[in-house]
């Protein structure tokens, strides 16, 4: 159907002083293993639809997946009546039109890929495990999301990207695990033998494992351990209503060296790399803001709200309507990459960890922007700049700024780590960490 019609025959209905119509359509088809075997395909497309009406400076908002033009005059008459009962106005106003600049980021093969198309993919990426006796395990899923924002001030704004995304768990016949995964806008990027590959070898190598002591060790993070490091950070400290709220570990240390001088970190919604979205859910072009540069501490994202109470502007980073306890978050993390070539992180230990991902981050203290998780799917001990042998998993309680304060090497290489969402994700290198604090061993049942 089209949405952008039935948007605009909801603004044409002026039931408020001001209304706010976002769109989002996402289409995501599934195909899941586990055994080396297919076992489940699951597709789904759902279009929601936010409605935010302003009356009087109040505003409240309602959602629907009703696209009938009698099911948005209903989402409409329900954000009416939630703004009249607020008790106070917002604080700020439904933003002007602002230039958005288009980018490319939906590729249509992705987009319209088939379950015979992801199956002869998956075919491939277990054909090794399987001929080994391993146990392959994960998903392929190809799809997207388009987005509509359209709002009674002007506002137009549209945009529709592609997301491959494969993920693969690969267990040995003993306690060896190994992880890897991919994303891309284009499926045809997919080259399934040498995810699966990295997998493989962790899963071998890890067969047996040793014990070790929890303690300070330098770490080598691969990049699927850096973007959870980097994404706990975002989720507590570089959204401007952490800092509003007094909970960020950037709150009155702007313009403080707070990070190793090798360590840049910023979003950027318009880079191509990253599964780009221009503007954000309030249809306002997306800035790229910096965070950390070379260790300073520089900047927070901002939406309409935010950037109203303290007096600054926008920078794009509104979510969705009924996120508004999170809004603005950053979606389009990137860490600049440094010099070093794999061989020259892990060289560079004399004796520590390679840590290939986390699990179960959970927030300890933002203000200090301490952490904990857990190691999994291969982590191994370095010995005199050579990876030796596989350890038991370890839990991790460490400071995301005192672990980026101790980065002595950055990798040169780039990797996409996604949430599978369609948009966005962490374009990150892998690291090399000084010292990093393991306050446990994970138990195996």
């Amino acid at each position: 159907m089209n949405i952008e019609a039935l948007l605009e025959e909801g603004l044409a209905l002026r039931m408020a002083d001001d209304v706010e119509l976002v769109a989002i359509r996402a289409r995501e088809e599934l195909t899941r293993f586990t055994g080396g075997r297919i076992h489940q395909n699951v597709a789904t497309a759902d279009t929601v639809l936010y409605v935010r009406a302003w009356v009087e400076g109040k505003f409240g908002v309602a959602e629907t997946n009703d696209l009938s033009p009698e099911g948005l005059k209903e989402a409409l008459k329900q954000a009416v009546k939630i703004a009249r009962a607020q008790s106070s106005p917002a604080g700020y106003c439904p933003p002007e039109p602002k230039p958005i600049v288009a980018v490319a980021a939906c590729d249509e093969a992705t987009w319209a890929a088939t379950p015979e198309e992801r199956a002869a993919l998956v075919a491939r990426a277990v054909k090794e495990p399987n001929a080994l006796g391993f146990n392959a395990s994960g998903s392929l899923s190809t799809g997207g999301r388009e987005v509509w924002v359209l709002s009674s001030r002007g506002v137009e704004a549209h945009h529709r990207g592609s997301q491959v995304q494969f993920i693969t768990v690969i267990m040995g016949k003993e306690q060896g695990s190994g992880y890897a995964e991919f994303s891309s806008m284009r499926l045809a990027d997919l080259q399934p033998e040498e995810v699966a590959a990295r997998a493989l070898k962790k899963a071998a190598d890890s067969e047996k494992r040793i014990p070790i002591e929890p303690g300070e060790y330098t770490v080598v993070l691969e990049p699927p351990a850096v973007a959870t490091l980097l994404g706990m950070m975002s989720h507590m400290g570089f959204s401007a209503r952490a800092v509003l709220e007094g909970r960020s570990f950037l709150c009155d240390r702007f313009g403080e060296k707070l990070a190793s001088e090798l360590v840049t970190v910023y979003d950027d919604g318009l880079d191509e790399r990253i599964l780009p979205l221009p503007f954000d859910f309030e249809g306002m072009p997306k800035k790229r803001v910096f965070f950390l540069r070379e260790g300073v501490a520089e900047g927070v994202v901002h939406d309409c709200r935010t950037a109203a109470l303290m007096k600054t502007e926008t920078t794009g980073h509104a979510l969705p309507p009924p996120s508004g306890a999170h809004s603005p978050m950053p979606l389009h993390v990137i860490m600049a990459p440094g010099s070093a070539t794999w061989e020259e992180l892990v060289g560079g230990v004399e004796r520590g960890l390679l840590v290939t991902r986390f699990h179960y981050a959970r927030p300890v203290d933002p203000r200090r922007a301490v952490m904990t998780m857990m190691t999994r799917d291969g982590t191994f001990l370095i010995e005199d700049g050579k990876v030796t042998q596989a350890v038991e998993d370890l839990r991790v309680t460490e400071s995301g700024l005192r672990a980026l304060a101790e980065v002595e090497a950055v990798g040169r290489d780039l990797s996409l780590i996604t949430g599978g969402e369609g948009v966005g994700g962490y374009l990150v290198p892998p690291v090399r960490i000084a010292r990093f604090t393991f306050t446990g061993r994970t138990e195996r049942a």
